[in-house]
């Protein structure tokens, strides 16, 4: 478990990235196309059906990372679901589970063109199971082995052989396939497990200012609008992170502009975020209420309240005139599933970081201010994601200090502290 957090934080540990894999279904065969970072030698042959394991295609490549995160899959695949997973040191697999025998008819790399990265392409047809059983196990590629006894391991390795990886979900009336892309992190991140250090890259942390053009967020007092505190905060935070030297931090807005929200994780994604903050300040019916809140993804909202704000949170795409719930189908058709729990627990570790570095800041927070909703911008699969409420518009003086730069650099110290004793954890527990 330690070992992932190593290759977690760690771009130059692995050289090669599966982009992407996308399914083409043709008249006389499925093609398979593998998006790769760069040119790879590459494995590829049938398993046969065991047990209650079904016909597999199998892609071994040198060691990888997985950067392709969800995968739509068209009908007519026979492709039922995708999984990856280390063989041994220095080798990686890749499994389609098939819901039909089948034979591999052309296996072959396509060079990086404009617009196109590497590609990997498998080429394949299905027939028979008698035609399976008596057609010879070739094995495509030019991945070479020292050991001698390749085949015989290969022909012996199954899908649940590798590296004790669990065969991914597929989500209900969904046709995405969900392997898991970042390694999970265990709750309260108390792994001790010896490995060896691997130098590593500074984090990124991506910060999302709230609302943005068409969209002002909650207006308090004197007509403040919260679009223009949460970049004012974001600002300040990305300034004292960059100061320490030890991150690299990246806006999803550094203007006044309207973004919709699937778009704010796209980015953290294609950033290939470490850490996601989402900025913001409520407003609610009570303007005596103040204090900050910290908001972790749940399927559930924590109470009555978190339930509302959240459903208005989540609508302010009808702004510009589309429903996120038709418009953002990768993140909508994802959700809670079981690739997103480790997710979740590394993102319910830095909320309570969050929490012990406001009060001991001297913030002002809600009295249970660690909660959970179903905020879009929390959806991301696999980075640790958390919302801020850093105070209620709604209450006129609260309103009046989240306005200063003084409370946003204290908001912003407070955040910094949090984020310094988040990864010094997980440094520490990476080598230990």
């Amino acid at each position: 478990m330690v070992f992932a957090l190593v290759i977690w934080l760690s771009s130059t540990a692995l050289a090669l990235d599966i982009k992407n894999v996308r399914f083409g279904v043709h008249p006389d065969k499925v093609r398979v196309v593998i998006d790769l970072s760069e040119q790879s030698d590459f494995r590829s042959f049938m398993l046969p059906q065991e047990g209650d394991k079904p016909y597999r295609l199998v892609v071994d490549l040198p060691d990888f990372d997985w950067r392709a995160g969800a995968i739509p899959r068209q009908k007519g695949t026979t492709v039922s679901d995708v999984r990856s997973g280390t063989l041994k040191p220095g080798i990686k697999r890749i499994v389609f589970d098939l819901e039909k025998p089948a034979q591999i008819i052309g296996a072959f790399h396509l060079p990086k063109a404009p617009n196109k990265p590497d590609r990997l392409v498998i080429d394949f047809q299905t027939i028979t199971p008698s035609q399976f059983n008596s057609t010879e196990r070739q094995v495509l590629g030019n991945l070479q082995e020292n050991n001698a006894q390749l085949n015989l391991l290969i022909a012996k390795h199954t899908a649940n052989d590798i590296a004790g990886v669990p065969p991914s979900q597929e989500s209900a009336g969904t046709s995405i396939i969900t392997p898991p892309r970042k390694p999970a992190v265990p709750e309260g991140l108390t792994q001790t497990t010896p490995v060896a250090t691997t130098p590593l890259r500074k984090p990124l942390i991506m910060i999302d200012a709230g609302h943005g053009g068409a969209d002002p967020g909650a207006v308090g007092a004197g007509r403040l609008r919260e679009k223009n505190i949460t970049l004012a905060a974001a600002k300040e935070l990305k300034r004292q992170l960059e100061a320490t030297g030890r991150y690299r931090v990246a806006l999803t807005r550094s203007g006044d502009q309207y973004l919709k929200l699937y778009k704010r994780v796209s980015l953290a994604r294609a950033n290939e975020a470490d850490l996601f903050i989402s900025l913001h300040a409520d407003s609610i019916d009570k303007p005596a209420v103040r204090g900050a809140s910290i908001y972790t993804l749940s399927n559930k909202a924590s109470d009555s309240q978190t339930a509302k704000l959240a459903a208005r949170e989540n609508q302010v795409d009808l702004i510009a005139g589309v429903d996120l719930s038709h418009e953002d189908k990768d993140v909508a058709s994802i959700l809670i599933d079981l690739a997103m729990r480790d997710t979740m627990n590394q993102s319910k570790f830095f909320a309570n970081m969050v929490v012990s570095k406001m009060r001991g800041s001297g913030i002002k927070i809600l009295e249970k201010p660690h909660r959970y909703a179903g905020f879009a911008v929390l959806k991301a699969p696999d980075i640790p994601s958390v919302l801020v409420e850093m105070g209620f518009m709604s209450n006129k003086s609260e309103a009046r200090l989240l306005a200063t730069s003084d409370y946003q650099r204290k908001i912003a110290s407070a955040l910094t502290q949090s984020i310094d004793a988040y990864f010094e954890k997980v440094r520490k527990n990476s080598v230990e």
